[in-house]
């Protein structure tokens, strides 16, 4: 059994209390974690690992990416727990390949009977709850895609004063910032706020917001398309 966590202390505690009722679990590494083994590594020998328990709060970009990124890879039934509410990033999960994405606050006895269920092949999402959830990605996505698009036309400068908007600067705090006169400033929100095609400071900082932590000052990184299935290769 694998645990997969961006909480490394919860990982390795889960993982105790799943090796206390029985089970036989690895810690994988969460991507960008150097602490713990690779993933790639860990899964040499496929047919001794039955299947994977994913715990993220799915609330940012970065975990949504690194959590697909490891069910796609790592290719075992994976059952996910998140505190991200029933929406598109259960979506991502399962369209990444997922067997099953929970509520977090599922109790850990109900966990094991639910991890002893999927390797049985028991339990699985119903297929109209599983497209109802994937599309809602597809949408989210696409709408991540296109904002990350748009950021990525920003000059270093006017990254720079976005951002200072994003904390809440005003424009004549950004210029004596920047050492800047004001009539710069508002240029460089009025070239912003055109090249993400929004109509005020508000709008921009909400989509800022959107993928912020993913946007970097030079790189828009996109989040990974799921694999083809068998059924679209």
């Amino acid at each position: 059994m694998l645990v997969a966590s961006d909480q490394a202390l919860i990982a390795d505690a889960v993982r105790a209390a799943l090796a206390s009722r029985g089970h036989d679990a690895l810690v994988v590494r969460w991507p960008g974690d150097a602490r713990l083994p690779s993933p790639r590594r860990q899964v040499t020998q496929p047919a001794a690992v039955e299947v994977g328990l994913l715990l993220s709060d799915l609330d940012r970009w970065s975990r949504i990416r690194a959590a697909t990124l490891i069910v796609e890879r790592v290719r075992v039934p994976w059952v996910a727990l998140t505190t991200s509410p029933r929406g598109p990033a259960w979506g991502g999960l399962l369209a990444a390949g997922a067997r099953v994405v929970l509520p977090g606050a599922t109790r850990l006895e109900s966990i094991s009977e639910l991890l002893q269920a999927v390797v049985r092949h028991e339990i699985d999402t119903p297929e109209d709850e599983r497209l109802e959830l994937e599309e809602a990605w597809r949408e989210m996505r696409a709408r991540h895609d296109e904002v990350a698009e748009r950021l990525s036309r920003l000059t270093p400068r006017e990254r720079e004063v976005l951002r200072l908007m994003y904390a809440g600067q005003s424009v004549a705090r950004i210029a004596e910032m920047l050492e800047v006169a004001p009539a710069t400033v508002r240029s460089q929100v009025k070239s912003v706020l055109r090249k993400l095609d929004v109509n005020t400071q508000l709008a921009a900082v909400a989509a800022f917001d959107d993928v912020l932590d993913v946007f970097d000052g030079r790189t828009v990184h996109r989040l990974p398309r799921p694999l083809p299935t068998e059924q679209t290769r």
